[in-house]
């Protein structure tokens, strides 16, 4: 019977989520509240444990070992201060001078125009904001792609490959899904997945010369001739970025907002300090730093809202993870289906998980996909003796595909943007995402963050 309301919660949740009856936050929440509540009756005849596994759930548990697992407050802390911390840094204008210098660089050569353009965008999407990043990029390269007469299908790509890595850092979503989901720290999953990362932006960059070296020979272009575009059309693209926010832009400052991101960086990734904690003090150094006190209350209203949009889902989620663990659902799910996988498969479960993660990521939201799909084989991973971080790496690799997917919004802001039809930009987008994914597997094979 457990193992049928775990099968009914997990169903009525990806259904009122993929068919938009209702938001993840209040999903979440709803099922936790109806289906706990059932379990509880069945299990005990009371409802008096359902609260007990919604506090575990959002705060921490204690087994018969004296282990402590976190539950999401920890990475709903964390995700919500690093949203706002790298919103200060866009803000305070920390990037601007690297941006606009090698724009300036790249001059008319179609090679360096493409190279300088993954590396902007690899900039500007550390906020983790997709539609920010698209607005800005376009903004900037698209005149200038017009003006040369560029293929706007490349400035597509090269704007939605890093971005896809940008969301793959902890605040970017996915990975703090996944950390709070197996109760695991989102800075060790960090960790595992920065060579995988490492490895899939030099892709690009090797795919942005590629691309840069067909357009030199397709637009006659000569790099040893003199510069094929005049210096007015490059400083309105500076402008771009400079008149961005331009108010709330701290030129002066820009020495100890670079010392401060970096020691806030160096101290997680070290593991000195946790993301929750480290993210915290940065943000109010930095806002105490760049701003009077009336402009860091305006800093925290206007950032604030895209980081309560995502820790909301994560602390709605863990009353769902809460009664599934609680009340035995996802054990009694797991005994279930682990009879399904033969037994010769068993080794290569991780794999498995991979491509179905594959698959889930471009068919699913992203929060049905993590809060739907990942707590059921989770425990299955278990059983076959796969560790939290192996399953977090398989969850992981569908990332490389996932914004081939029509159920991100923002996409269809690209496409308007670079001119493609939603079949030419998946046509481009699988023809390059495709080869990132298995460098995702590879690296995370070789590296051993994944067993086969």
């Amino acid at each position: 019977m457990i193992a049928s309301l775990g099968y009914l919660m997990i169903a009525s949740f990806l259904i009122s989520v993929i068919r938009k009856h209702i938001s993840v936050f209040a999903g979440l929440i709803g099922v936790s509240v109806v289906f706990g509540g059932a379990a509880a009756l069945w299990t005990t005849g009371s409802i008096d444990p359902i609260f007990g596994w919604f506090r575990d759930g959002l705060f921490y548990t204690v087994n018969d070992a004296g282990k402590v697992t976190l539950g999401t407050i920890n990475p709903t802390i964390m995700i919500l201060f690093a949203i706002m911390y790298f919103s200060i840094m866009m803000n305070v204008g920390l990037f601007d001078p690297l941006c606009t210098f090698l724009i300036r660089r790249a001059k008319g050569d179609p090679l360096k125009i493409l190279m300088v353009t993954v590396f902007v965008t690899s900039v500007v999407t550390l906020d983790g904001d997709g539609t920010t990043t698209i607005l800005i990029i376009t903004s900037t390269f698209v005149p200038l792609f017009r003006r040369m007469n560029m293929k706007l299908s490349n400035l597509a790509m090269l704007i939605i490959l890093p971005t896809g890595l940008g969301n793959c850092l902890p605040w970017g979503g996915p990975l703090v899904r996944a950390a709070a989901v197996l109760k695991v720290e989102v800075n060790e999953l960090f960790i595992q997945i920065l060579p995988i990362l490492a490895v899939s932006l030099v892709y690009i960059f090797f795919l942005a010369y590629f691309m840069g070296q067909k357009e030199r020979k397709r637009l006659g272009y000569d790099p040893k001739a003199a510069d094929q575009i005049d210096r007015e059309q490059i400083e309105e693209m500076v402008n771009v970025i400079l008149d961005n926010d331009k108010e709330l832009k701290r030129p002066r400052l820009f020495l100890f907002n670079l010392a401060l991101t970096v020691a806030t960086l160096v101290a997680v990734l070290m593991g000195w300090v946790g993301g929750a904690l480290a993210f915290t003090i940065a943000t109010a150094i930095a806002l105490a730093v760049n701003y009077t006190a009336a402009e860091q209350r305006e800093r925290i209203t206007a950032n604030g809202g895209d980081a309560i949009a995502v820790t909301s889902i994560i602390i709605a989620a863990g009353l769902f993870l809460g009664v599934l663990s609680g009340s035995g659902m996802s054990t009694a799910i797991a005994e279930t289906l682990t009879h399904l996988i033969p037994e010769s498969l068993g080794s290569h479960v991780g794999i498995i998980f991979a491509l179905v993660g594959a698959i889930a990521c471009y068919a699913l939201p992203i929060d049905a996909y993590y809060f739907g799909i990942l707590p059921v084989i989770a425990p299955i991973g278990a059983k076959y003796g796969l560790t939290p971080h192996e399953v977090g790496m398989a969850s992981f690799m569908g990332q490389a595909i996932r914004y081939g997917s029509p159920t991100v919004a923002w996409l269809f802001l690209l496409m308007d943007r670079t001119e493609m039809s939603f079949a030419d930009y998946q046509k481009e987008f699988f023809k390059y995402s495709i080869p990132m994914f298995v460098i995702f597997i590879v690296v995370a094979i070789v590296t051993g963050v994944l067993p086969v």
